[in-house]
């Protein structure tokens, strides 16, 4: 019984592993261009605001990634991080807490605007 339950654990972390892939690629191309760029640049305070209470200056921060969908009311929702540490985590309910400028349209054949945030802060 545990090599069944070990092979459904690894089957799922590789399903898991593939869905951030291809989340934070979405979230990649919404940025590619101008507008995805203008919007990015105008998240810039609510992910200052987040960082600041999560790790205050001076704190190491290491490598994480954010991705979520932003709704059409700038609401955050599906919100996954990687690698899951107490920072990334806390970062991301202080984002997900927080209204989010209204985004650009969403991607064709999705509903929501979909967010990748690489943090790699250098102190």
């Amino acid at each position: 019984m545990r090599y069944i339950t070990l092979a459904l654990l690894l089957v799922s972390c590789n399903a898991m592993a593939g869905d951030m892939a291809t989340r934070v690629a979405a979230g990649n191309m919404a940025m590619a261009n101008a507008e995805g760029q203008a919007y990015d640049r105008s998240l810039a305070t609510a992910i200052q605001s987040a960082m600041m209470v999560c790790a205050p200056p001076g704190q190491p921060v290491n490598r994480f990634v954010l991705v979520g969908d932003i709704g059409t009311a700038g609401g955050l929702s599906r919100i996954a991080v990687d690698p899951a540490t107490p920072l990334s985590r806390c970062f991301a309910k202080k984002l997900s807490a927080q209204p989010l400028p209204v985004p650009p349209r969403a991607p064709r054949g999705t509903s929501a605007y979909p967010l990748t945030l690489e943090m790699d802060v250098t102190q």
